[in-house]
């Protein structure tokens, strides 16, 4: 993507947003486009600068229990994939949402494609577990779980673990 696009409009064009918030749900900083895909995703907020209610009660639900899992929104072919990041300031709730278009029948297509050790894999990393974990798991190398990964990401058309696993969970 060129440099003379804005940084904003770029994180935009790759689908992606972030979103800051307090832990009582109030929006400290969104950037626009999230918070359009916010509304078109999970409607309007019960009040004004909180996040919507589905978002709140995933967010509640994440921090009894520690989930590992995106919450995912659909219109039609079009995904919102909601993850919770680590946030270095005190008191806030980090999310990075992305949007992903048009998977749908594909998926059954791209699934099939992956080797049985691939699909093993795969299961593993949308339980939570990390590539030392499965590694140990499946008797193999953290390193062959990596390369594992690499050759699963664009037989799913994803970038990243968590897109992977959004979409191993809709199975």
């Amino acid at each position: 993507m060129p440099k003379s696009v804005p940084r904003k409009k770029r994180r935009e064009l790759r689908g992606r947003a972030l979103v800051v918030a307090t832990p009582k749900f109030k929006i400290q900083f969104a950037e626009p486009v999230a918070r359009r895909w916010l509304k078109e995703f999970f409607g309007r907020p019960a009040r004004a600068g909180l996040l919507p209610r589905k978002v709140c009660r995933w967010l509640a639900q994440h921090d009894r229990i520690k989930l590992s899992r995106s919450l995912v929104a659909r219109q039609g072919d079009t995904r919102l994939y909601l993850k919770r990041q680590n946030s270095y300031v005190p008191r806030t709730v980090s999310l990075l949402l992305e949007l992903i278009r048009g998977r749908g029948k594909e998926w059954c297509r791209w699934h099939r494609a992956l080797t049985r050790r691939e699909r093993e894999v795969l299961f593993w990393v949308a339980r939570g577990k990390s590539n030392a974990e499965i590694a140990a798991i499946l008797g193999i190398k953290p390193a062959t779980v990596g390369k594992h990964l690499e050759r699963i990401y664009p037989k799913l058309g994803v970038e990243n673990r968590t897109a992977a696993i959004s979409l191993d969970s809709e199975d």
